[in-house]
């Protein structure tokens, strides 16, 4: 992905500030796609902002925001996120992702290009997330470098309580979460683990999550195929619904690719073709 960078070392915000970066990046997308009988268009363009500043000290300051556009739709700014850090640990602020989904590998899968539903399909599952287009959950997260690890927490602002760690395992990694679900009636907290690797030029993950007594997983494995690669997934989410489907990848070079697949959740098929490119 190529990046428009602006820099200036004139920019002072703060005492001994001796730096300033700004850059714009961003990726579009264009396709097709059918649920049940019913054929739409797919357009989605996102361009990402991001300044950083870094002190005779070593502190690194960042700040990011982005815009979505998707088919007709008025583009949608996103509230912006903000970091400050010196190496080994970052304090994040603003609209950003919990630890659970900075860290730990939560998400589940993404058949074709505009995705699926994720592992923790449920009315329940409330982590913190990142916003593309609206105000976010005011999150405050820390993330720490221990080893060859990575140790997040994360709430404040109402926000669930969550601790991740990702460290690595064998030829992939291993990540492990925990979120409190602090709600006003009923509580009923996540725990996840997964596994992401590579297995004889294979990749390969396995998510599980446990919620209310409840288990769900997803398994998936992607491999190269003609000229580009195949993914397959399946498993079942929190809600009990089935989840599985397929993608093929083709590199068009140049930052572009073309993806085509299917998938089904809950008994909705959804088949679908499109080309993915950066800038």
């Amino acid at each position: 992905m190529k990046k428009i960078l602006l820099s200036t070392s004139a920019l002072t915000l703060l005492a001994g500030a001796a730096a300033a970066d700004v850059n714009v990046s961003g990726y579009g997308r264009i396709g097709i796609s059918s649920t049940g009988g019913a054929s739409s268009q797919y357009t989605r363009v996102n361009l990402n902002f991001s300044g950083s500043s870094t002190t005779d000290g070593g502190l690194t300051m960042n700040v990011q925001t982005r815009m979505r556009a998707t088919g007709a739709a008025t583009a949608d700014w996103a509230a912006p996120t903000a970091s400050i850090s010196n190496g080994s640990m970052t304090l994040h602020v603003g609209n950003s992702t919990g630890a659970i989904g900075s860290t730990a590998g939560i998400w589940g899968c993404g058949a074709i290009m505009w995705g699926c539903s994720d592992l923790a399909s449920d009315t329940w599952s409330d982590w913190a997330s990142r916003s593309s287009g609206g105000a976010g959950p005011d999150v405050v997260r820390l993330d720490m470098a221990l080893g060859g690890a990575t140790v997040s927490v994360s709430g404040g602002n109402g926000n669930d309580a969550e601790l991740a760690v990702s460290m690595p395992m064998g030829g992939g990694s291993v990540g492990i979460g925990y979120d409190n679900d602090n709600a006003a009636t009923t509580s009923h907290p996540i725990t996840q683990i997964n596994y992401s690797g590579s297995v004889s030029g294979m990749g390969v993950g396995l998510k599980l999550m446990q919620q209310n007594a409840v288990n769900a997983y997803m398994a998936s494995i992607s491999a190269p195929a003609g000229g580009g690669s195949v993914y397959l997934f399946a498993g079942r989410q929190l809600d009990t619904s089935n989840n599985y489907g397929l993608r093929y990848n083709q590199s068009l070079g140049g930052g572009a690719s073309m993806q085509v697949g299917a998938t089904n959740a809950a008994g909705d098929t959804t088949v679908g073709a499109g080309v993915h490119f950066g800038f």
